[in-house]
């Protein structure tokens, strides 16, 4: 973990999604301290929003005290411009900490 999942009706050029990757990978590393093992980037094309933003991003990471605060809003900064610069539009991004105490995972 962290698990990002980005919902859009087409994929960015392959360019766009490579430099979208690193980006969403590095800032997975630094600011939010992530193993590099555990990060998932996951896009998930074809999804056509019926209302609100066409590009939407969730995000579930393990719950710790160094990821909140300045440290989430500097990632989630990084996120959205990352986002913003793949599909050239603002997404919607929901993140959710999950308490490790009740996380379940293999790998």
């Amino acid at each position: 973990m962290p698990v990002i999942k980005i919902f859009c009706p087409q994929r960015p050029d392959a360019q766009a999604s490579d430099a979208l990757a690193q980006s969403l990978r590095a800032l997975c590393l630094q600011p939010f301290g992530a193993q590099p093992n555990a990060i998932e980037v996951l896009l998930i094309e074809g999804v056509h929003n019926l209302d609100g933003m066409p590009v939407f991003v969730e995000i579930h990471y393990r719950d710790r005290p160094d990821r909140r605060g300045e440290t989430l809003a500097q990632f989630l900064q990084g996120v959205d411009l990352a986002v913003q610069a793949a599909f050239g539009q603002a997404p919607r991004i929901r993140s959710y900490a999950v308490d490790q105490s009740i996380l379940g995972a293999v790998r």
